[in-house]
């Protein structure tokens, strides 16, 4: 039986500027989509405990990753110039899995952080945060 793993080939689209989804390359991890619903307190002075009920509305939370930075790949300084700048909107994203599963989604990047593994050797590695907002789309 094959196995369920959806971990490998794993790849995130971002549409840049141009609109055309553009495979982020060099991603080595991602985490995220955590999706939760927020409970909200409905306790009230006749209630013999405390009771909560789920919210309306799910938060999709962030999707983080990290990936071999290079300074000089386009979408690379896509994803710090979108990080670095107030920018207005959101861009649009696309996570395909191995299985070719894919969500589509839109989120802000809210972080770019180089943590350059090995730069004797010409290796830089960074972290990325995307905000998603909205719905996710299955």
């Amino acid at each position: 039986m094959a196995s369920p793993a959806i971990y490998s080939k794993t790849t995130l689209f971002v549409a840049t500027s141009s609109g055309a989804p553009t495979l982020i390359s060099g991603i080595t991890n991602i985490n995220g989509i955590n999706f939760q619903r927020p409970e909200i307190d409905i306790t009230n002075m006749e209630s013999s405990a405390k009771e909560y009920k789920p919210a309306a509305l799910t938060d999709a939370g962030t999707l983080t990753f990290g990936l071999q930075y290079a300074p000089t790949n386009a979408v690379h300084s896509y994803i710090v110039s979108q990080s670095a700048n107030a920018t207005t909107g959101n861009d649009r994203f696309k996570i395909t899995f191995s299985d070719n599963t894919s969500w589509g989604f839109t989120g802000s990047f809210t972080e770019f952080s180089i943590t350059a593994d090995d730069p004797s050797q010409g290796i830089l590695t960074a972290n990325a945060a995307v905000r998603l907002t909205g719905n996710v789309n299955f």
